[in-house]
C-alpha cells in the first residue's frame, strides 16, 4: 500500500509536505539517509501527530532529535522518526520497513520491539496508536 494525504486526513494533525531539497539537506547535515518510507511520508506530511501519543519528527528535527539521543552511537542504522509521548522512541533502520519502539533512556536493540511490520501498518492499521495504547 502507497500512503496518500487522503488516506491520512483523517486522524492526523498534518503539515505542508517536505521538499526534497529539504530532506537532501538534512540528511547530508545528518551523516545517513533517512529510511526509504519515512522519507515517503515526509514528502505527504513535514511530521504529523495524532490526538493521542503518537508524534512523528519533522525534517529539521530529525537530525537534532537522533544527536541529542545519540541514536546512531547506540543503535547504528537506526533513525528515531518520533515518539509515543511517554519516554519511548519510535525508530526505523535504513533497508527495514518496521517500525520499532524502545525507551529513550535505554536505546538498547536488546529492549527494542517491533510496533509495526510498516509505518502504513502503524498509521493505518493501528491507526497511530503505539505499544502503549493499544
Amino acid at each position: 500500500m502507497v500512503l496518500t494525504r487522503n488516506m491520512l486526513a483523517d486522524g492526523y494533525h498534518l503539515h505542508e509536505p517536505a521538499t526534497r531539497s529539504a530532506i537532501d539537506r538534512c540528511e547530508q547535515e545528518a551523516g545517513y539517509g533517512f529510511p526509504e518510507d519515512y522519507v515517503a511520508l515526509l514528502l505527504i506530511s513535514d511530521g504529523l501527530r495524532t490526538d493521542g501519543n503518537l508524534s512523528l519528527l519533522d525534517v529539521e528535527s530529525i537530525g537534532e532529535r537522533n544527536r541529542d539521543y545519540e541514536v546512531q552511537d547506540y543503535l547504528p542504522g537506526f533513525v528515531m522518526i518520533g515518539d509515543d509521548s511517554g519516554g519511548n522512541a519510535l525508530l526505523m533502520k535504513t533497508g527495514d520497513a518496521a517500525v520499532y519502539e524502545v525507551g529513550m533512556g535505554v536505546m538498547d536493540e536488546a529492549t527494542m520491539v517491533k510496533s509495526a511490520a510498516t509505518i502504513e501498518e502503524l498509521l493505518i492499521g493501528h491507526k497511530g496508536k503505539t505499544l502503549s495504547e493499544r
